[in-house]
C-alpha cells in the first residue's frame, strides 16, 4: 500500500502496521537522510475521502511525532524534508500521541495515519506559528537593513580607497541592488530561500 524512498537507498514497501490505520517505516541512520519520498504503491487505493497523514518520529530530546504533510489518491506521492531540529511543543496533538516507536535500532521513523481528508485539512490550515511568513519576512527585512547599515559604516571615498591599494572594495550601489532584489523576492515569496 505504501512505499518510502530515502536518497541512496532502495525503496521500502514493508511498512509495519502498528494499529488499524497506522503504519511506520524505520529510518536507519536518520542523520544521513535529509529528504524522503512517501508514496502509494497503487496496489491498494485509500478509501475515497481519506488520506494518509505523514509524521516523523524522533527524539527532541523527548520522543515526539512531527507532522510533515499527507498523501492521498489524488496526490499519491510527496517529498518531505526532514527537519530534526524543529521544536515540537505537543507530542499528544497527533494520532500517534505518545506512542513509542516499535523496538528497533533506529531512532527515527516515518509514521502514516489514515485519516479523513477533512481532518488532514485541519493540519494544513494550522501551520506552525514559528514558521509564519510574516515573522520570517520581518526577520529578513531587519537582517537586510542591519547588513546595509553595517556595510555603510565602512564606506570610503574614492580618494581614501586609493590609499589602501591592497584592499578590495565593493561599490555601495552593488549592495543596494542586492538589497532591492532580495527584498523584492522576499515580498513575492517569503519562503523563496527554502527552494534554492
Amino acid at each position: 500500500m505504501f512505499g518510502l524512498v530515502a536518497s541512496g537507498r532502495l525503496i521500502d514497501v514493508n511498512a509495519q502496521q502498528v494499529d488499524v490505520n497506522k503504519f511506520v517505516f524505520p529510518l536507519r541512520d536518520p542523520h544521513l537522510i535529509n529528504h524522503v519520498v512517501v508514496l502509494l504503491t497503487g496496489t491498494v487505493p485509500l478509501d475515497p475521502n481519506y488520506g494518509a497523514a505523514v509524521y516523523l518520529y524522533w527524539l527532541n530530546p523527548e520522543p515526539c511525532w512531527q507532522y510533515l504533510g499527507f498523501i492521498s489518491n489524488e496526490k499519491p506521492s510527496a517529498i518531505f524534508r526532514l527537519n530534526y531540529a524543529k521544536k515540537v511543543s505537543d507530542s499528544g496533538a497527533n494520532p500517534f500521541g505518545l506512542m513509542a516507536p516499535q523496538p528497533m535500532a533506529s531512532v527515527a521513523q516515518i509514521g502514516l495515519s489514515i485519516e479523513p481528508l477533512a481532518e488532514i485539512a485541519q493540519h494544513v490550515a494550522q501551520p506552525d506559528s514559528a514558521a509564519q511568513p510574516t515573522d520570517m519576512y520581518t526577520f529578513a527585512q531587519k537582517m537586510l537593513e542591519n547588513f546595509i547599515n553595517f556595510a555603510a559604516s565602512f564606506a570610503v571615498s574614492q580618494q581614501q580607497a586609493m590609499v589602501s591599494p591592497g584592499e578590495q572594495y565593493i561599490p555601495f550601489s552593488a549592495l543596494h541592488k542586492w538589497h532591492d532584489k532580495f527584498a523584492q523576492r522576499l515580498a513575492q515569496d517569503p519562503n523563496f530561500w527554502k527552494h534554492s
